[in-house]
């Protein structure tokens, strides 16, 4: 089920409330379905982000310098990890999804399992875990070769784990800028241990499919006399091979005319010289920032911890600002006021409508006003953050406003400290200081964990609703209703 501590659920649905309905949902309607901000899901993840990594390090190295002498203990490790491979298969058509356009969570089966099988990975996860050794059970010893060339099928696993690797490190942004750092060279490390691995497969899959034996006097395991060497001096020579085609800087280098060799040759050198060139663009990518709402949002804050060691704030204060500008920004920063201020006004109104109307909709007294009246309001909201135990309002203090609860929980309190009651997603509070002058707060209002709130001052509803004097005594009516029942609540 959905998890509390599951850093995607607090990103995405950012309130307990949220969460609470979206776990009610699961148990309503998806019983049978894994959420995908599950700790299970995220915990599979890091299994399989290990095992499949495992698997592709492993399987070729197997198959190409454990070729002469089978073990055990790692053609187990192997098949077993494919075996939790294949189970992957079906947690993943049992795993619900985030729909990014649809800013919905996906939890429908059919739905599941098309996106898996149309824009997914099923059928290369499907090749990638297929336990090739079963094929050759009958024939274990007697088709050595042509056994290891197949297991070379796992290959096709790479693409899920990117998928996993990219999955777990949007999970903890906090990790983001060193991963962008550091996979260009965990996928080339990869790439070389391949490339390796099929430099020594080469020359012996061209001499024979069936068992392995000494290749040909044309090849550069003949020419280098490594065939009796042990396997770390194998993959070290075959290691220096493999680089210096990529690099084309000639190491190892020999006159020998082998075809498949040379064409081994070709292949390093041409991917040597595209990987080089791909690394070279992705470092200029991320110099010229195509990160750049990321990359500015890490800069901020180096510049803000600098801020707060300069004076001297204690750790309690600076947690506290590094939890707002978490929840404010996301991780991603960017210039607010500077991107709305340049688009049309139209286009602002949308913006604000998609942010706020729903939370509008929801007032009692703003019901059955006018759609222009009603954008207008919505036109005046301001949004704002309170971190867990920020007091929102105080009792017994003027009101010159009410506020909108976005997302997040608050707690109301009497005047004496008394807990009355929590209100959450969607409910709103201090609605009569919209329409009494100097009415002081009967009660406080203290965030239970991190809130984002929309707040309508009074001076601003006043000049848009005061021209329509029998709306006015609409709205004016049902706040006294609510404050009243309100304040015999207190009383209790």
């Amino acid at each position: 089920m959905i998890s509390f501590t599951n850093p995607n659920a607090q990103r995405y649905l950012r309130s307990y409330t949220a969460i609470l309905q979206e776990k009610y949902r699961q148990i309503q309607n998806y019983k049978n379905i894994i959420h995908p901000f599950s700790n299970f899901r995220y915990y599979w993840d890091i299994l399989l982000t290990i095992g499949i990594t495992i698997i592709l390090f492993l399987t070729p190295y197997q198959a190409a310098f454990g070729i002469n002498q089978d073990t055990l203990i790692p053609t187990f490790i192997r098949n077993f990890l494919l075996l939790i491979c294949c189970l992957d298969i079906f947690v993943n058509i049992s795993t619900g999804y985030y729909d990014n356009h649809q800013s919905i969570i996906e939890m429908e089966r059919k739905e599941i399992i098309k996106r898996y099988m149309k824009h997914g990975r099923f059928f290369a996860d499907l090749f990638g875990s297929f336990p090739t050794d079963v094929i050759f059970l009958n024939m274990w010893n007697e088709y050595k070769v042509i056994r290891k060339i197949v297991s070379l099928l796992c290959v096709f696993r790479s693409f899920s784990l990117k998928t996993y690797i990219n999955r777990l490190a949007h999970t903890k942004l906090k990790i983001v800028s060193y991963y962008r750092n550091f996979i260009i060279f965990f996928w080339l490390i990869i790439f070389i241990h391949w490339l390796t691995c099929i430099f020594w497969l080469v020359p012996i899959a061209t001499t024979s499919l069936k068992q392995p034996i000494y290749p040909r006097e044309d090849s550069w395991i003949h020419y280098t006399d490594l065939w009796y060497k042990s396997k770390e001096k194998q993959y070290f020579y075959s290691l220096l091979l493999t680089i210096g085609n990529c690099l084309r800087s000639g190491f190892l280098k020999n006159d020998q005319r082998n075809v498949p060799d040379l064409y081994v040759v070709i292949i390093a050198q041409i991917t040597g010289a595209l990987g080089m060139w791909f690394i070279i663009a992705k470092l200029m990518e991320y110099m010229q920032g195509s990160q750049s709402s990321n990359y500015r949002y890490q800069s901020a804050i180096r510049q803000l911890k600098q801020y707060m060691r300069h004076k001297q704030l204690p750790p309690r204060i600076q947690y506290r600002i590094i939890n707002y500008y978490e929840f404010r920004f996301q991780h991603r920063y960017f210039r607010e006021f500077e991107i709305v201020n340049t688009l049309s006004s139209q286009l602002r109104q949308e913006i604000i409508m998609h942010s706020c109307r729903k939370l509008v909709e929801n007032v009692t007294f703003f019901n059955n006003l006018p759609f222009g009246i009603l954008n207008r309001i919505v036109t005046l909201l301001k949004s704002e953050i309170f971190l867990t135990n920020d007091v929102i309002v105080r009792a017994n203090e003027p009101g010159n406003c009410m506020y909108f609860i976005g997302s997040g929980t608050v707690a109301v309190y009497t005047m004496f400290g008394k807990e009355i009651c929590h209100l959450e997603d969607g409910a709103y509070f201090g609605e009569i200081a919209l329409i009494m002058e100097d009415e002081r707060r009967v009660a406080s209002v203290v965030a239970v964990e991190i809130c984002e709130l929309y707040r309508l001052d009074r001076a601003d509803f006043a000049r848009t609703i005061l021209p329509y004097p029998i709306l006015w005594d609409h709205i004016k009516k049902t706040a006294m209703e609510r404050h009243e029942r309100t304040m015999i609540l207190i009383n209790q």
